[in-house]
């Protein structure tokens, strides 16, 4: 009986918001396939990128109705894909980079006010009000009214501690997805390897933790470990393949 609770619970969690099978698909090939999808199928992986980015802002603004909007930013970052390898790293590196970071943030600032904020339920409101106070110049008051309405001002100094704690994290996730794209272009492959399985991990856990909330210490743990098993299952799979080629380099001049 709790099994089917708990899928009933899943089912209609993804019902609310389908894109959570998106996020975790790309999660997925990111943690396990990150150097693979991203030195094979340059256009998918600038391409999907685009398209999470898109449905990222259409979420945040709330225009979830215009989903096939993300279809542009996707397109786009698909055609840098295809003919621009380098820009194309770059950008992947440096999104997935900042996705990782600023995801981790927003976990945080929200741990800091879903106890006492009970009209902020999950970190998407969270992000909606940060993106509200941006429009309104600073003025957090009115985006806080504008996004949970009239009853603000008793959780004003909580909701002030967050945004300033998210507001350090985006720009900490900018900052780290800069140096980790020029990572790229320079060192390469285990750069990779390094910024596709956490952000990989990120995606996976964050999804997990919308369907069931999990605790900080939890959350950080799973994140690390699958971080750490992506990272060691991609070193392992790129060492096959070098070998795989080294050999055959060997036949071949054995046979000259």
């Amino acid at each position: 009986m709790e099994i089917e609770t708990y899928l009933q619970h899943i089912r209609e969690v993804v019902a609310e918001s389908p894109t959570i099978v998106v996020y975790l698909i790309a999660g997925l090939l990111l943690l396990f396939a990150g150097l693979y999808v991203f030195k094979g199928v340059q256009f998918v992986i600038c391409a999907v990128l685009g398209g999470l980015l898109g449905i990222a802002v259409l979420d945040v603004t709330g225009h979830t109705d215009l989903y096939y909007l993300a279809g542009i930013p996707a397109l786009l970052f698909g055609i840098i894909g295809v003919w621009k390898y380098k820009a194309a790293l770059y950008i992947a590196g440096s999104l997935c980079t900042f996705g990782a970071v600023a995801l981790w943030f927003l976990k945080q600032a929200y741990a800091m006010v879903r106890k006492s904020v009970a009209a902020i339920p999950d970190t998407d409101t969270l992000l909606r009000l940060w993106v509200e106070q941006v429009k309104e110049k600073g003025d957090l008051a009115a985006a806080a009214k504008a996004v949970i309405g009239e009853q603000t001002a008793p959780v004003m100094n909580e909701l002030k501690d967050a945004m300033q704690f998210l507001e350090k994290g985006l720009l900490t996730a900018f900052l780290a997805g800069v140096v980790i794209g020029v990572l790229a272009l320079l060192l390469g492959d285990y750069i990779i390897i390094l910024f596709t399985s956490v952000s990989g991990a990120m995606l996976v856990v964050s999804m997990a933790d919308r369907i069931y909330e999990l605790p900080d210490q939890t959350y950080n743990i799973a994140l690390g470990v699958l971080a750490l098993i992506g990272l060691l299952l991609q070193c392992i799979h790129k060492w096959d393949r070098k070998n795989v080629k080294k050999d055959k380099k060997e036949k071949k001049e054995r046979r000259r």
